[in-house]
């Protein structure tokens, strides 16, 4: 059994990974839960995704943000598997617009992976960029 600080670490290695060359794919387990906060009919990106399904709300994030995103983790707390990040995700979409926005996420880690990620964020906002091109 992983100690609190290893979950931590895994976790920090993934959102690290986002948005840049690393794979952070390779930090998530093929039984991935990973939801997104929001109504997915006002919302295109929200809703429960699996590890294949994420990797489509990335493609698609991809696309919108052509230089990505930086996460910078502003807040850490872990206690046994579960792990909770505070963060501010910034970057500037394809047609300019300027994404800031705070998001929380809630994490499970089991056997060095993510096995559960839930992401809460204004999602207004979120749709207005990084979703703006989803048909």
């Amino acid at each position: 059994m992983a100690t609190t600080e290893e979950n931590k670490n895994v976790v920090l290695a993934f959102f690290g990974g986002v948005g840049s060359d690393n794979d952070p794919s390779t930090l998530l387990a093929d039984d991935l839960t990973y939801r997104i906060a929001g109504r997915p009919e006002r919302f295109p990106l929200a809703g429960t995704h699996s590890k294949e399904g994420f990797g489509q709300v990335m493609s698609v994030i991809g696309a919108n943000m052509p230089n990505g995103v930086k996460v910078k983790v502003n807040n850490v707390v872990a206690e046994g598997d579960q792990v909770v990040l505070e963060t501010e995700v910034h970057g500037v979409s394809a047609t300019g617009k300027v994404y800031d926005n705070r998001v929380v996420v809630v994490t499970t880690v089991r056997d060095g992976k993510l096995v559960s990620v839930h992401e809460y964020l204004d999602t207004i906002h979120a749709n207005e960029v990084l979703a703006e091109n989803v048909a």
